[in-house]
C-alpha cells in the first residue's frame, strides 16, 4: 500500500487528504509519526562517489537509523522486534523514508566512498554491535553439521 501511495504522490506532486487517510488506515499512528519526521527534515540521503552508492538515514526518537528501501529494512529496534516478529507492517522510519523520497523532502549529502563504512557503521543497532556471531552461529548449526 505504501508503494502505491508513494507512486500516486509522485504523480500528484502533493500528499492529498485521501492519501493521508489510506496511510492512517494502514499504519495507524506510525503514518503520523512518519509525516512529522518528513516535515521536520529528519530524513537524509547520503550519496557516495564515485560508486554512486546511496544510504538513507532517518532520525527517530531514540537515535538515527539506517533504512534500506530496496529491501524495506531498518536498523531500529521496532523493526527488529515488531516488524520481523510480524506484529507490525513497517516501522515509521521506513514510512518516512519512502514519503521523503517520493516528495523530494529530504536532506542530501554527497560523500566520498572512503566515508561509507563510517556512515553505515554509526547506524548499526547497539544490540547488533554486541552480538558474538561465533556463539550465535554455533547455536544454529543444523543437526549433524558438526560431524556427529
Amino acid at each position: 500500500m505504501l508503494k502505491k501511495v508513494c507512486r500516486d504522490l509522485r504523480q500528484a506532486g502533493t500528499l492529498t487528504d485521501e492519501m493521508k487517510t489510506v496511510l492512517s488506515q494502514t499504519f495507524q499512528k506510525r503514518s503520523d509519526q512518519a509525516l512529522v519526521l518528513v516535515e521536520e527534515g529528519k530524513v537524509t540521503r547520503f550519496k557516495f562517489g564515485p560508486s554512486g552508492r546511496t544510504v538513507w538515514a532517518v532520525a527517530g526518537r531514540k537515535g538515527e537509523y539506517q533504512v534500506l528501501p530496496e529491501s524495506m529494512f531498518c536498523t531500529c529496534d521496532d523493526y527488529y522486534f515488531r516488524v520481523m516478529g510480524r506484529k507490525k507492517q513497517l516501522c515509521y522510519h521506513l514510512i518516512a523514508q519512502q514519503l521523503a523520497e517520493a516528495t523530494g523532502r529530504h536532506r542530501s549529502d554527497s560523500l566520498r566512498d572512503a566515508d561509507y563504512e563510517v556512515v553505515t557503521g554509526r547506524h548499526r543497532s547497539d544490540s547488533l554491535r554486541d552480538v558474538d556471531y561465533e556463539v550465535v552461529t554455533a547455536r544454529w548449526k543444523p543437526a549433524g553439521a558438526d560431524g556427529t
